[in-house]
């Protein structure tokens, strides 16, 4: 968007949240109003603490099944790293999601000994295509082992109401050495309508 169309108030709006997300310390807002009888460090780890909640939960309504797999304290950790890493710029949020896939699969490159994160990064991508393609034909490529994942994992999930929130790698079967060991080949997943409802198939 052209800077010229942005008015002052929102260019602000959006810096406070550039530096609320990116975990900066309060003694860098100078220009910052805040009430006399709360001390910047406080509001703004108040202010921090909510967005980032905030963030968390929507993300992990793009990436349920990623989620599940990683668990409650992984996600959390990866959410925090993500949100610093790059804040929020735009009101749409799907957007912002969108490149968490590839933020997951830089920081598994970034941190080779952790299988997890690259594992991740694969769930995250099918997640991301499951929940946000709306048309028929759509079409997404991704490793036959790793769509193999995510369905064992859905599996698991939808059969138990209680979830595990140390994370569903932990199962052998499931484990991220198990999967990084197989030989995989490129599949293409096509969505297509039945009964009004959005499938996969395999191509």
């Amino acid at each position: 968007m052209d800077n010229k169309l942005i008015s002052p108030l929102v260019q602000q709006q959006q810096r406070m949240s550039e530096l609320i997300y990116s975990g900066t310390e309060a003694d860098n807002l100078d220009d910052w109003r805040c009430s006399g009888r709360i001390p910047k460090a406080v509001a703004l780890g108040i202010y921090q603490r909510n967005l980032h909640v905030g963030a968390a939960q929507h993300l992990q309504t793009h990436f349920p099944v990623m989620h599940a797999y990683i668990g409650e304290l992984a996600y959390q950790l990866i959410c925090a790293n993500y949100l610093k890493a790059s804040p929020p710029d735009q009101p749409i949020f799907t957007v912002y999601a969108a490149h968490f896939p590839g933020f997951l699969q830089e920081y598994g490159e970034q941190n080779s000994q952790q299988l997890i994160w690259s594992v991740a990064a694969r769930l995250a991508q099918i997640d991301f295509f499951h929940h946000n393609t709306f048309c028929e034909n759509q079409r997404i490529v991704v490793d036959d082992n790793y769509y193999q994942l995510w369905i064992n994992t859905k599996s698991i999930m939808d059969a138990n109401e209680a979830r595990d929130n140390d994370g569903l790698y932990r199962q052998l079967e499931l484990h991220p050495e198990h999967y990084q060991q197989q030989i995989s080949k490129p599949i293409t997943l096509v969505t297509f309508w039945e009964n009004e409802d959005l499938f996969f198939r395999v191509e």
